[in-house]
């Protein structure tokens, strides 16, 4: 019994430096020494968030499911189905991701480390399109990040911004995304407002602007999460310019960097034929 919570403490003492893979192998030995269930869901709960700090997702939901399987009155059952939920998102399983985090608001929706899970589903239903569903999680925990964390409110204005360009209140999107840039965020951060922005300015049709803007992302930030998509946007300009030659450039670039892309089609479609007939990026 000493012998278990003995390597309990050192798993604890190690997860707390964020020595992971220390703190993994500790818990995994003290495993071998739990007495009963009460001390094998003890490892899996917290095991389950060294496997997640690991990114090893597959084994971190596998833990939690342990938790909630095999001990119906565990205390912190909003802990543990709050770890399922960013675990699966973790494996794309929208889904099951969805499920648990509701279960987590279920059991605790007001306390500050749940405003998390909300800005987690929130996301969910962004990248599942159900921007009526993601609104009013970003709307509600907007006050609350404002004045908690800078990062994740300006995060939760660039989600807003993109939902309200894809409802098409334009103008509201716009005011988003300024707002991003008027809090003078890092680097990273701007090129998501310019990224924003190079969208409404490409619905508008102020061709000039876009490619200044894109111009200013890839500037900023070199590793930008979506370059394919800043590429079609300079490379579209182009061509209602009608500056064809530097549009052949970026199309043959293109085709190389991102052979199967989600722009492919459209500018190959381009290629074949000539200005004014327009597209706005919502139909690509």
């Amino acid at each position: 019994m000493d012998e278990f919570f003995n390597l309990l403490r050192q798993a604890r003492e190690a997860l707390t430096i964020k020595n992971y893979s220390t703190s993994r192998d500790k818990y995994l030995e003290a495993q071998k020494w739990a007495k009963d269930s009460t001390h094998e869901v003890i490892i899996w709960a917290e095991l389950s968030w060294v496997y997640y700090y690991l990114q090893d997702y597959q084994k971190a939901a596998e833990s939690g499911e342990r938790v909630l399987e095999n001990d119906p009155d565990y205390h912190a059952r909003e802990d543990a189905a709050r770890l399922l939920g960013y675990s699966y998102m973790g494996l794309k399983n929208f889904t099951l991701a969805e499920k648990y985090l509701q279960q987590s608001l279920e059991h605790d929706s007001n306390s500050d480390k749940q405003q998390f899970v909300k800005y987690e589903l929130g996301k969910i239903y962004f990248i599942q399109g159900n921007y009526d569903l993601a609104y009013p999680f970003f709307m509600e925990i907007s006050p609350h990040f404002k004045d908690a964390s800078t990062d994740y409110f300006l995060s939760i204005l660039f989600y807003l911004g993109f939902i309200h360009y894809y409802l098409k209140n334009y103008k509201i999107a716009r005011e988003n995304f300024e707002q991003i840039l008027a809090a003078r965020p890092m680097l990273e951060r701007q090129s998501s407002a310019y990224y924003g922005l190079a969208f409404l300015e490409f619905n508008d049709k102020n061709y000039l602007n876009v490619i200044s803007l894109c111009e200013k992302i890839v500037t900023l930030d070199r590793n930008f999460f979506d370059k394919e998509t800043v590429g079609f946007l300079t490379a579209a300009s182009y061509y209602y310019l009608g500056r064809n030659d530097i549009f052949t450039e970026y199309y043959k670039q293109m085709s190389k960097t991102h052979p199967d892309g989600r722009y492919s089609n459209e500018l190959s479609r381009l290629s074949r034929t000539s200005p004014p007939k327009d597209l706005t990026l919502s139909e690509s």
